[in-house]
């Protein structure tokens, strides 16, 4: 019985501990599910944080590093391009995407200069002439005899202050490409060196009065009907579009009209960019802004009072020499800024040499040359400051180009109006004298690293009467930098009405040269590598004639300085060839004058010298010249 008690027990025992370890056994297996199961979820959202983080620095590097990928793919170019011009020729390659900006580039396989890289270049610039100041000998610095005195109320703009406007505005494009704006400013791309295969152009006028047009109607009537090319013109109007449409001077009214017909005609080139229905204020700079939208690459500037060159020195001469210019600002309106400092004078000489054995040599723009440094701008360590010279027309050492009779590639406009440039524009719009063409000429020269290009202008073709170019001789007189005659100053009456005017103008050039540091080295005349361009003293360059023929441009004939940069252009080869056996038949008909070439004119000059004024001034061919200063002094006919 004992034992019977003992087994039951035993096996009640046994059965306790099975059911205690089967329990166990649930338990652990239930436990070890919940345990798998909580490593599963923290695996799912740690793979979900992986996709999450992986989309984020996609995205990233999508908008944000990919620009700076490229800048660091010119880094080794980039080295090149800083201070010294276009060297960095290996470009970056952008898509079609890409080329999207307010201006348009050529397709999805141009090629063509970053703005960061160019940014960063003048950044780099700004630091080098910082240097250069810094280490001014102690005989350079504060040598002048003269201070910069204060002009206007206008506070002058910081020395140097572009780099760090421009760091600014990158740091900010940091931040928008992190938190995805897509409101933000297109990203501009510098102009290709050479644009061969352009043979179409646009015409920029901005005028806000009627009292303007017919000065500038009249030589665009003209244009319409005999420039080729001329594909596009555009009036940027700063007036409300009632200026136009209700006018009180029946003669402006008739002008208005037409204008607006113009507008009007699906057949006409011309269409009118009302600025202030854009949201644009009156602003000189207007005729810069990428919302005008050129249609073509090349862009032509006329001021609405003129002067309005011909089509020999516009189209067969200056459209041709920007084909082979095209990342520069080409024109026939050019300024000189004179050096007061021998530091300055030194190195400007040295810069100017360089660029002219630079053409001489017939070097290539994509050619990967080094172009000269700037020259430091030292205002705060020296003293440094320069004269506007408003008395010349030089081809040779101008720093600025008025905007008549100027050229520009379009993809500047995306520049000019960058954001990055606002405090820039913001002085300008507020100072007396709104130096838009300084600021224009000096920004596109720090963009490029280059001086910009002059031409010609006025082209001798010799044909009987007065030109487009001639409503009064007072544009062309003694192109030389260095002799000074006091000008004719009634084509600019308007600006010259305020004696300030010169005082005004001087500050705004040393203003703005002193917020980027430097100036180029100074143009390079259209004469270089000819038998026209003269060496005077020190150094001074000029070209005579001061009115050429085409046969004597070099880029338009065979073997000159320019001319296999593009492949020649046939019509112009055909007027040049036209112009030569006119000049032929000139000559035969010159030899039949009796004329005294040495004889007095009315007491006064040579009969020469009075044919030659008349040729120069008048569009007289040589026996037109002759014959007219026979007419006016019978002293000058051959006894």
């Amino acid at each position: 019985a004992i034992s019977n008690v003992m087994n039951q027990n035993n096996e009640s025992h046994i059965h306790r501990r099975r059911r205690q370890q089967q329990q166990n056994e649930s338990s652990s297996l239930f436990d070890g599910f919940l345990t798998s199961k909580l490593l599963l979820r923290i695996l799912g959202v740690l793979l979900f944080l992986c996709v999450l983080s992986s989309l984020y620095l996609g995205s990233y590097y999508h908008v944000h590093h990919q620009d700076y990928a490229k800048a660091t793919e010119m880094k080794q170019k980039k080295d090149d391009f800083i201070r010294r011009g276009d060297k960095a020729t290996t470009a970056i390659t952008i898509s079609e995407e890409e080329s999207k900006t307010i201006t348009e580039t050529d397709s999805a396989e141009s090629s063509a200069i970053h703005e960061t890289v160019v940014f960063e270049s003048i950044i780099e610039r700004v630091k080098w002439t910082e240097d250069q100041c810094n280490s001014v000998p102690e005989h350079h610095v504060d040598t002048l005899t003269t201070s910069l005195k204060k002009a206007t109320d206008l506070p002058p703009l910081p020395e140097g202050g572009v780099a760090a406007a421009l760091k600014k505005w990158m740091d900010s494009e940091h931040d928008n490409n992190i938190n995805n704006d897509n409101d933000v400013y297109p990203t501009c791309y510098l102009p290709p060196p050479k644009s061969c295969d352009v043979t179409s152009y646009t015409l920029v006028i901005m005028s806000h009065t009627t009292e303007r047009l017919e000065a500038f109607m009249d030589p665009l009537s003209d244009m319409v009907n005999s420039w080729p090319g001329l594909t596009e013109i555009i009036i940027v109007w700063n007036s409300p579009r009632t200026t136009l449409t209700s006018v009180s001077d029946k003669k402006q009214q008739q002008y208005a009209i037409k204008l607006l017909s113009w507008d009007t005609d699906p057949n006409h080139p011309l269409r009118i960019f009302f600025s202030l229905e854009e949201g644009l204020a009156n602003n000189l700079l207007n005729r810069y802004h990428p919302k005008i939208q050129p249609k073509n690459e090349a862009v032509f500037y006329f001021d609405d009072d003129g002067p309005f060159f011909s089509k020999e020195a516009m189209v067969d001469s200056g459209l041709e020499m920007w084909k082979r210019n095209s990342n520069v600002q080409v024109g026939a309106f050019p300024r000189n800024i004179r050096y007061l400092s021998k530091r300055m004078k030194e190195a400007g000489k040295k810069g100017l040499m360089d660029s002219i054995d630079i053409v001489t040599n017939n070097v290539h723009g994509d050619s990967g040359a080094t172009y000269p440094p700037f020259t430091p701008f030292c205002r705060n360590a020296t003293g440094d400051h320069v004269e506007y010279n408003y008395f010349t027309f030089p081809d040779y050492n101008a720093h600025m180009l008025l905007p008549s009779g100027s050229i520009l590639h379009r993809n500047f406009l995306c520049f000019i109006w960058h954001p990055a440039f606002e405090e820039l524009r913001t002085w300008v719009v507020h100072h007396k004298t709104m130096p838009d063409d300084m600021t224009v000429s000096t920004l596109v020269s720090h963009l490029s690293g280059r001086a910009p290009r002059t031409v010609p202008q006025k082209i001798n073709s010799f044909n009987s009467g007065r030109r487009l170019t001639e409503d009064s001789s007072e544009y062309y007189y003694d192109t030389s930098a260095n002799d000074a005659p006091i000008p004719n100053q009634s084509h600019r009456r308007l600006l010259w009405k305020n004696p300030n005017w010169a005082k005004w103008r001087e500050e705004a050039i040393n203003s703005i040269l002193n917020y980027f540091g430097a100036i180029h080295p100074g143009t390079v005349g259209w004469c270089a590598g000819t038998k026209y361009s003269q060496d005077h003293h020190k150094h001074h360059y000029e070209c005579k004639p001061e009115n050429p023929s085409l046969n004597m441009i070099p880029w338009l004939n065979e073997g000159g300085v320019g001319f296999d940069h593009c492949p020649p252009n046939d019509r112009v080869t055909n007027t040049i060839k036209e112009t030569e056996w006119q000049m032929q038949k000139i000559m035969e008909e010159d030899k039949l004058v009796s004329f005294c070439g040495e004889c007095k004119y009315k007491n006064f000059i040579s009969c020469s010298d009075r044919a030659k004024y008349l040729i120069d001034h008048y569009d007289n061919n040589p026996v037109e010249a002759k014959k007219n200063t026979i007419k006016d002094d019978e002293n000058c006919r051959k006894k």
